[in-house]
């Protein structure tokens, strides 16, 4: 999908009929939005800087709710659309979580929301936007391992209002989750998975899931399948996406015969994926699969 303008996509977002596209390497222009139906620019609004209404280091929020939302220094920034597609920003709500990687909250609604530990410690927190203290805790991680990559047990969360899943990148397993962190089901099908990772063979170490997307209908979960050497070595081509209902029951599986879309989100008005290459390559492109075979 061509893009138009000045673009280096980074993570895309979809509010239908509106497809949100975040930038990277630029300071103003950082998000341009799409109309799905003709895939025209409707307009571009966002700029880096101190001043009000500019942002510092902002990151595009992946949610089922209605709202687009970008993430700021701990502050949520709520946006609706107008008739003309234009963005109207609604309320900005500030976390008061003392955890600090809050980018890629996982919302269960507009106040709660999932958020990963990740570089500081083994869990997973359950938070009310206006708490320091989380509602719930789940350790998932190996204790006492800081380094989030270097850890076998290490994972990627989404969130909806029905679901908190939880997908592993090393072991070849999903745990669907309620909202409180009680497990309803785990699949797990067997793969070579490392039981050590160092600085010396990082690379070599076979890689399953790495991104994830949660609809109102389906997990889609991107997996490699492969250490991150043979991964670059094919130029990122023959990834696969797996899709799941929200029961943890698998409905499709397709190997994609293009590049791997990075941060992708899907349509799921057309069953259509929408993505960024890895390192927003080729840029002034969105990678574009459609998803044939599935229906609500």
């Amino acid at each position: 999908m061509p893009l138009q303008g000045v673009t280096s996509p980074m993570r895309v977002e979809i509010k239908h009929p509106y497809l949100i596209v975040q930038n990277d390497k630029q300071n103003d222009s950082l998000f341009h939005i799409y109309n799905l139906t003709d895939k025209k620019l409707v307009g571009v609004f966002g700029r880096k800087g101190q001043g009000p209404g500019e942002f510092t280091t902002p990151w595009l929020v992946q949610t089922y709710l209605s709202d687009l939302i970008v993430e700021d220094n701990h502050k949520f920034h709520h946006y609706e659309f107008d008739s003309l597609g234009h963005p109207v920003q609604k309320e900005s709500m500030e976390a008061q979580t003392v955890v600090s990687i809050v980018a890629e909250a996982a919302f269960i609604n507009d106040s709660i929301f999932v958020v990963d530990e990740r570089y500081t410690g083994p869990n997973l927190y359950k938070f009310n936007m206006n708490s320091e203290i989380p509602l719930k805790k789940f350790s998932y991680r190996t204790p006492n391992m800081i380094d989030f990559y270097a850890d076998p047990q290490m994972g990627y969360v989404v969130a909806n209002n029905k679901r908190i899943i939880l997908c592993r990148g090393y072991k070849k397993e999903i745990e669907f989750m309620d909202t409180d962190f009680n497990l309803i089901k785990k699949i797990s099908f067997e793969f070579d998975s490392p039981t050590e990772i160092t600085g010396q063979n990082q690379g070599d170490v076979n890689v399953s899931y790495d991104n994830a997307y949660l609809g109102e209908h389906y997990l889609y979960v991107s997996c490699i399948g492969t250490s991150w050497n043979e991964y670059y070595k094919r130029n990122t081509y023959g990834s696969i996406i797996e899709v799941y209902d929200l029961d943890g029951n698998p409905v499709a599986r397709y190997t994609l015969n293009g590049r791997q879309p990075i941060y992708f989100a899907v349509d799921e008005e057309t069953y259509t994926l929408y993505g960024p290459g890895p390192d927003a390559n080729p840029e002034d492109n969105l990678l574009v699969y459609q998803l044939k075979g599935l229906s609500k």
